[in-house]
């Protein structure tokens, strides 16, 4: 066992340690493998900027490249985010280095201008801290006012392009500014900011001034988004002057290297959005409950006129996230006006958009069910469409299945169009052509009901009856073709998991209660939640301060019980029947089961019993207490320690003292530019290649591997200012879940297991981790939209391994639900490996609820749950 782990001692001897080798590398060494690492790092960049605009075919740029490269930020890109996934192992590489080797030739005097902080300023500040409140953040932009003559007259020489560089941050412990002021007592705009009114991810005035000046003595003007969010492009969409805009996301340390060969065309684009670009933030549904709520305290909870250490979210908009909200009520506009520009006026690049160098055309070529046919319940949708590249340089397409199923006026809540299958192309040269396949289950189409919406008796997933579309389309909003399909009268029901036996079923009454809330003692308020029957008249509001007065006797309810096994019984996890543990530590001797007799031994073999009944309460008890990025040894059963690093972005440990263990390893880019390649082989790629640096660990150490991997990261990009959108995949449940699935297969091939996180609807770091930040949604919007990536993961990915989160589902710990970690995660979903905590130095999340609820470790490096009783 320790051939695959790791650890202080050899265990097997005979017949030798290779007989129980099971995962190989694909390279000979560490540093090679970290070599092939970098490279599939830029394989990823390189697929996945996507080109937003590219008029007058100024990309890619040929002939003459002599170019200048503007904005500060340029010799400082933005290449990961902070916090414990933070990473930031660069090798001597950056844009210009990127730039120069794919054959341009960069503005020396203006490079020079920009490294020189005397001259260009002091650029960005450094990232906040974990736990920071952000009232307004600066861009780091350079004044016009400090552009020397001599920098002027250095454009003539490089005026075939001009590149314009807008970077913005991310991390862990803070969200995005929804204002730029100084602070909540200082109301002035931070330094370079039009307004203190304005937001984070528009651009500022240095950052419009610098177009300004770039749109004045140049003819060809490329802007390049460096960050991980979405930021608001309506201007620079509409501003004829700008003549292309390409999203390169955050590249990690190696995957600008494929910048300039994107500019170049030697890459042709192929990425797609992976979020929607609204044009105005402010009027999206979320603005209106997140973070502090634009106030400082918007959140908070308030008893009298005290303030209490309690916050919460509402999560009013339900379903409607990300294109589910722009696309449906779009159509809803329409519908009621056919003239209607709300869409246009509304949405600047839909989800799932991208450009490229050449051009595609599509037909459907066979179906497995014929247009207007009925749906049987336990069919599959098949629909081939062939691609034909008709333009005139090789590139990549994605196709892409949208489905709408039928709506009621005041039913259950239905998006327009949801994503349900996509596929992406070979490299294919002009003229070439392929076939791609994309399948749906019937039953995948199904809503969840957790209300009995359509007053039918039932609660839970069901397919209504009516006429289903399935849309072949380019992105969320233009559509290629179409089929319809029908299902009968009364529609379908799952009244079991067809796999697992479990029906799915109201777990979070207590969560959903809070809408339309006539107990608000038991729910602190009431909330309503945004319907397409009537966008306009359920817009979400801003919390009053009478939607944060509560009782004293809501705020006690949230305490955990001091001693809980006095009120054990009765509970769905109480059994009066305790094993039978050793009563003191076993030698080697009086072992009858070493763990390593247990590989390939069934998850539910009785035998498993017989091992674990050798550990004594102190060993579980410790095994279960100390688990900061390892797992603890249990020497006299052959269980050697685990290495067990954070990030999302590739190995890492910020926390480690003395000599690093995690080091040498790649450092990836966003998972938000890993999504938007729309290539699941990719991710597998992606970690497998991950599962190869596991197997070499710290080889020149202990020569441990890194066993487990605490990724992927799969909450969702609810708004564009949460603060770890760079570390999560996407707005879209089922796009986040087919990556992270895969991720997680390509890993698992070389023996690492993934601890995929944060379970569940953890999407704001604001408040996250102060007595668990109270999350209140509907039932449908938990499942549909933040369980769906997790289901995926364990269903498709079958990840063994899972961690929980800070925040609360309503007035519950989400690391200590029975309902969340048993009843869905492991009866309803079947899932069989390990729970760990987030990191666990709070008050409201005690080992003794983790237990209870089905978790089994915590992310500490000592807190034990209580053994005497």
């Amino acid at each position: 066992m320790n051939t695959l782990f790791g650890g202080e001692r050899r265990i097997i001897t005979s017949p030798s340690g290779e007989s129980y080798m099971y995962y190989e590398s694909d390279y000979f060494s560490k540093a090679l493998t970290l070599q092939e690492a970098n490279k599939l790092n830029e394989q990823i960049v390189g697929e996945g900027v996507v080109l937003l605009k590219n008029d007058n075919n100024a990309l890619p740029i040929t002939g003459s490249r002599d170019i200048s490269v503007f904005g500060k930020n340029s010799v400082n890109l933005v290449y990961g985010g902070s916090g414990s996934g933070e990473k930031s192992d660069m090798l001597d590489t950056d844009l210009y280095s990127s730039l120069e080797d794919a054959g341009f030739t960069t503005n020396p005097i203006l490079k020079a201008f920009y490294k020189d902080n005397s001259k260009s300023g002091n650029g960005r500040p450094a990232n906040p801290s974990i736990g920071a409140q952000l009232t307004g953040f600066p861009t780091g932009e350079t004044p016009i006012s400090s552009y020397t003559q001599d920098v002027k007259n250095s454009y003539n020489q490089y005026d075939d392009a001009a590149i314009v560089v807008f970077s913005r941050i991310g991390g862990e412990g803070y969200d995005l500014p929804r204002t730029m002021q100084v602070s909540f007592t200082d109301p002035s705009a931070v330094e370079g900011a039009s307004s203190a009114q304005d937001h984070y991810l528009q651009l500022d005035a240095n950052e419009k001034a610098l177009l300004e000046e770039v749109k004045a003595n140049f003819s060809k003007v490329i802007v390049l988004i460096n960050s991980a969010t979405t930021m608001e492009l309506g201007d620079l969409q509409d501003d004829d002057e700008i003549d292309s805009i390409l999203w390169i996301a955050t590249t990690g340390g190696t995957g600008i290297n494929a910048i300039g060969d994107v500019l170049s065309g030697k890459i042709n684009p192929s990425g797609r959005t992976v979020a929607t670009y609204a044009r105005n933030f402010r009027n999206d549904p979320t603005w209106h409950n997140f973070a502090y709520n634009g106030v400082k305290n918007g959140n908070r909870y308030v008893v009298g006129e005290i303030n209490r250490p309690f916050y919460f979210v509402d999560y009013e908009e339900g379903i409607y996230v990300g294109y589910r909200y722009y696309e449906t009520r779009g159509f809803e506009e329409i519908k009621a006006n056919p003239a209607s520009t709300w869409y246009e006026d509304n949405v600047v690049y839909p989800f799932g958009f991208g450009l490229s160098y050449t051009s595609f055309k599509w037909e459907i070529s066979s179906t497995s069910y014929p247009d207007e046919s009925v749906l049987a319940k336990n069919g599959v949708i098949e629909v081939t469409v062939k691609v034909k590249n008709t333009g005139t340089v090789k590139g990549k397409e994605v196709v892409q299945l949208y489905y709408t199923a039928p709506y009621t006026n005041g039913g259950i809540e239905k998006a327009h169009v949801v994503l349900g299958a996509f596929a992406k192309t070979n490299v294919l040269n002009p003229n070439q052509s392929q076939e791609l396949k994309l399948s749906l289950k019937v039953m995948d189409m199904a809503s969840y009901d957790y209300n009995d919406a359509n007053n039918n008796g039932f609660k839970g997933y069901e397919l209504e009856g009516g006429n289903y579309e399935i849309k072949i389309m380019r992105n969320a909003h233009e559509l290629v073709d179409s089929l319809t399909y029908s299902v009968p009268a009364g529609g379908f029901k799952v009244d079991s998991d067809t796999e697992y036996g479990v029906q799915p079923e109201n777990r979070f009454d207590d969560v959903s209660s809070k809408i339309n809330s006539v107990n608000v003692e038991q729910t602190g308020g009431t909330m309503t939640l945004m319907s397409r029957a009537n966008f306009a008249g359920t817009m979400p509001s801003t919390p009053t301060l009478a939607d944060r007065t509560v009782s004293s006797g809501f705020i006690d309810s949230l305490a955990y019980p001091q001693q809980p096994w006095t009120v054990d019984q009765g509970k769905p996890y109480y059994t009066a029947n305790a094993p039978i543990q050793a009563s003191s530590e076993l030698s080697e001797n009086e072992v009858n089961l070493m763990l390593y007799d247990m590989i390939g031994v069934a998850y539910d073999d009785p035998s498993w019993d017989t091992f674990l009944n050798q550990l004594t309460v102190g060993q579980m008890a410790t095994l279960i207490g100390s688990g900061n990025f390892h797992t603890e040894p249990l020497v006299n059963l052959g269980k050697p320690r685990t290495t067990d690093p954070d990030g999302p972005v590739g190995f890492t440990n910020f926390m480690e003292i003395g000599e690093a263990t995690v080091y040498d390893t790649c450092f990836y880019a966003s998972p938000s530019i890993v999504a938007a390649t729309w290539n699941v082989e990719l991710a597998f790629e992606q970690g497998k290649m991950v599962g190869n640096e596991g197997i070499w660990g710290n080889d020149r150490g202990d020569q441990a591997p890194y066993s487990g991997w605490y990724a992927p990261a799969v909450n969702i990009h609810r708004t564009p200012f949460s603060g770890r959108n760079w570390e999560y995949y996407s707005e879209d449940g089922f796009l986040s879940g087919k990556m992270a699935a895969n991720v997680i297969l390509g890993a698992k091939e070389k023996g690492v297991y993934t601890f995929i996180k944060h379970f569940a609807v953890n999407d704001q770091e604001t408040n996250r981790d102060s007595n668990g930040l109270l999350t209140w949604l509907d039932e449908q919007t938990m499942r549909e939209i933040y369980l769906k990536p997790f289901e995926m993961a364990v269903k498709e990915g079958k990840t063994t391994a899972i961690m929980s989160s800070f925040n609360r589902l309503g007035k519950v710990w989400a690391g200590g639900s029975y309902e969340l970690l048993t009843e869905v995660l492991r009866n309803e979903w079947g899932f069989k490996g390990t729970v760990i905590t987030d990191y666990n130095v709070y008050a409201h999340m005690p080992a003794d609820q983790m237990i209870r609820a089905g978790g089994d470790l915590n992310l500490i490096q000592d807190k034990r749950p209580t053994t005497s009783n």
